[in-house]
């Protein structure tokens, strides 16, 4: 079973900030860009493989890396006001499409290290999905958003919502090749009580490096 801990906000050093961005400034932020997916596309074409899966995996790695995209706001009697906790592991919920209806089920895939062993939950995930009629399959708290729009390549994407939520929201859409590369649209959306610009820039550095990286191993 997936646990939390609490962070320990006599030693974090974004206490302060979550504190602000919680009680007096709550907004999201978000930041997209282009990766190179040249080498992992044409690795997973080889191999047979899901592109689409392929950055699901590397997406959720990164994510389960880094401990402000793992964050659980604890409401409880015993505190005078939410506090920060951290999961132990977060799982990507993801859309499978419905071309015939244009509408979509959401489903989870439990996030794995091993990409192999990731990557045959997914299959299995993603199928079933594709054969229900329910908007969504129902997952634990410790999920994030991981969407695909492969029909458009995008500048900027988001959404707006109330309320706190410190779980990231994870777009990519359709890549397009400009000088000799592939170059993938993706995009993060996060509550600014978790994380600031620098995590946001991290993750895609390191998503596109764990890319890379995966193309040397399918």
């Amino acid at each position: 079973m997936p646990e939390w801990k609490l962070i320990d906000t006599n030693t974090w050093p974004r206490y302060d900030h979550f504190r602000h961005f919680t009680d007096n400034a709550p907004c999201t932020i978000w930041l997209t860009d282009d990766i190179d997916v040249t080498e992992i596309y044409e690795a997973c074409e080889r191999a047979g493989r899901s592109f689409y899966i392929t950055v699901l995996y590397a997406v959720a790695k990164v994510i389960n890396s880094h401990d402000e995209f793992k964050m659980n706001a604890v409401d409880s009697p015993e505190f005078p006001c939410l506090m920060p906790a951290v999961w132990d592991r977060v799982d990507p919920v993801h859309n499978v499409f419905h071309p015939e209806k244009e509408t979509y089920t959401s489903t989870f895939t439990l996030y794995d290290p091993d990409f192999e062993t990731f990557y045959s939950h997914a299959e299995e995930d993603i199928a079933r999905a594709g054969r229900l009629t329910a908007m969504s399959v129902p997952a634990g708290e410790n999920t994030f958003e991981a969407s695909a729009l492969p029909w458009r390549h995008f500048n900027s994407v988001g959404a707006v919502s109330e309320g706190i939520s410190l779980s990231p929201i994870v777009v990519w859409g359709k890549f397009i090749e400009r000088c000799g590369m592939r170059q993938l649209p993706l995009s993060i959306q996060i509550s600014h009580a978790a994380a600031d610009g620098y995590h946001l820039a991290r993750f895609l550095n390191e998503v596109e490096a764990t890319l890379r990286s995966l193309a040397n191993e399918i």
